[in-house]
């Protein structure tokens, strides 16, 4: 019989030997136990994580055990399939709750693939590794901190002052980049009292608030934001300024960058006139680029001179005591009032500035183009 018992055995060792690869491993101590491989969850097969949503955590379904005593996790991460180019390791994680366990790994380096696995031991039996999955992670991101223009440290502005920044240098494949201006009360913005973005510009991008501020000083600073990465600049140095009240003339004045009056400076106070709007009666105030037709001559609208008549009408003087003050005071002007009934209007170079409806003291004055 002997023979015959040892032709089972054979067959029996043969057998064991063929189903190894496909079975749970077992302790080689003689210990009663077994260990599956580790099911992988997450990151998913072939996942792209930002760079701005690290640390990557990894995710496994546990692996199904036999032993008593607990189970501990080892977690590869490579650039390889073959894990011949470890870049982490992370061993003896405890087995998690609910039928998965997590370890969360360290800022990996981004624009590149990367390949994890993980295996389970337990009661002294290590099993076999579970299947590799690749992930990816996109390139790092960087967006600078754009740097104010204007109002700076000590500027006295109008209540709704332009804040200007010059765009953010940046680095990567960022998208689209807009900036969030904010102004507050102190330099800690703790309160908030406007917060608005606004699309980015060429060179620089600005920001004028819609309601006039508050009469204080204030401060403001601009973020740099790339929305689709996630990814935000740090905030540009606060920078102070003051709101005060100014008049028309005077804040059309700021927004050519020229003094309106750099001598004397004419008696009177303001709120006799007012400016008209583009339409019927003219072209508007509004700062712009202007075509004199019989000298084919492009110029800016309005310009230093029409301003200080404007404010001088509206300082309560009449046309030709305008006229009169400005030569008298060094501002010399060849301006010529026509008078009504006929026209009303003061002549400049390339522009009538004309009382509407013949009406020059707390009248509306409008910008209109001569053709002569």
């Amino acid at each position: 019989m002997r023979p015959i018992v040892c032709t089972i055995a054979a067959v029996a060792v043969t057998a064991a030997a063929a189903c190894s690869g496909n079975t749970p491993s077992s302790p080689s101590d003689g210990s009663t136990g077994s260990v599956t491989a580790p099911r992988p969850l997450q990151p998913a097969a072939d996942a792209s994580v930002r760079f701005v949503d690290q640390p990557v955590t990894l995710m496994v379904q546990n692996a199904a055990v036999t032993a008593t005593t607990g189970s501990a996790y080892a977690f590869e991460v490579a650039t390889d399939s073959a894990f011949s180019s470890k870049v982490q390791t992370k061993d003896n994680v405890s087995e998690g709750a609910a039928g998965q366990t997590t370890v969360r790994l360290d800022a990996l380096a981004g624009g590149r693939d990367y390949y994890w696995r993980a295996r389970a031991t337990a009661g002294g039996t290590t099993g076999p590794f579970g299947a590799t999955y690749k992930f990816t992670v996109g390139p790092a991101i960087v967006v600078n901190t754009p740097a104010p223009i204007a109002p700076l440290n000590g500027a006295t502005t109008t209540p709704r002052p332009a804040l200007r920044v010059t765009n953010a240098t940046r680095s990567g494949p960022t998208g689209p980049i807009t900036y969030l201006f904010e102004v507050a009360n102190s330099a800690a913005f703790t309160t908030i009292i406007v917060r608005a973005t606004n699309t980015e510009g060429v060179n620089e991008t600005g920001f004028i608030p819609t309601a006039d501020l508050p009469i204080a000083t204030l401060f403001w600073r601009a973020t740099a934001v790339d929305a689709a990465s996630g990814i935000s600049s740090a905030p540009s140095a606060a920078q102070s300024f003051t709101t005060r009240a100014f008049s028309q003339a005077e804040a059309v004045a700021l927004q050519l960058g020229v003094p309106l009056w750099p001598g004397v400076t004419p008696p009177g106070s303001v709120g006799h006139a007012t400016m008209g709007e583009p339409g019927p009666f003219g072209v508007g105030w509004n700062v712009q680029t202007l075509y004199y037709a019989p000298q084919n001559v492009t110029f800016r609208s309005p310009d230093i001179e029409m301003l200080r008549f404007f404010d001088l009408f509206d300082r309560g003087f009449d046309p030709d005591g305008a006229v009169a003050w400005m030569n008298a005071n060094g501002y010399f002007t060849q301006a010529l009032w026509y008078p009504p009934p006929e026209k009303a209007v003061l002549g400049l170079k390339y522009v009538y500035l004309a009382s509407r409806g013949k009406v020059f003291l707390n009248g509306t004055w409008d910008i209109v183009l001569r053709v002569e």
